[in-house]
């Protein structure tokens, strides 16, 4: 067995007991289903340098977008987390996409961060199922009912400028 092989399931455990010891109880179980969901579309070499708590942070995020929006709304954001506003931080600006799903938004997103000259550090992506209550809130993931939305959750080179990040969002809503 490889280190990589010993440490992503290890690390990735961190991250549900995270789950499990800091958020409530109803969402415990939806979130950690989200965060391996999520996980399971990324290579493993790309979880080896991560730390639990930015992996968290980055699930717990992309939770609270989605939980925010409703399942026709497009949707991006991008910030320089902190932990005095976002509770986590991150060396990198985080891009949050939850859009309706449709074929090619990888590419769609991969080609807009490269017209801006911006390396992807880390993606995190996939179509997911959300099963919404009628006032929007999430009551399970990939169960085979709801609305298909494509979530993302992108490290990017650090932005400095709000003009900067203006523009990244501007140009990802327009894909």
């Amino acid at each position: 067995m490889t280190a990589r092989e010993i440490v992503v399931p290890v690390l990735l455990e961190k991250v549900y007991q995270l789950i499990q010891d800091k958020l409530e109880l109803a969402h415990q179980p939806l979130v950690t289903h989200l965060a391996k969901h999520m996980f399971s579309n990324i290579s493993q070499d790309d979880l080896v340098q991560r730390n639990e708590s930015d992996l968290y942070g980055a699930i717990i995020s992309l939770w609270h977008h989605i939980s925010e929006k409703k399942a026709e709304d497009i949707s991006v954001r991008v910030f320089n987390p902190t932990v005095s506003r976002q509770g986590w931080q991150s060396t990198h600006t985080i891009v949050e996409i939850v859009v309706p799903d449709s074929p090619f938004l990888v590419d769609s997103v991969k080609m807009a961060l490269n017209r801006l000259d911006l390396s992807s550090h880390l993606m995190l992506h996939g179509p997911t199922q959300l099963d919404r209550t009628k006032d929007g809130a999430i009551v399970d993931v990939n169960n085979g009912k709801g609305a298909f939305q494509s979530l993302f959750h992108v490290e990017v080179d650090r932005l400095s400028s709000k003009e900067e990040m203006t523009h990244l969002k501007n140009e990802l809503i327009e894909i």
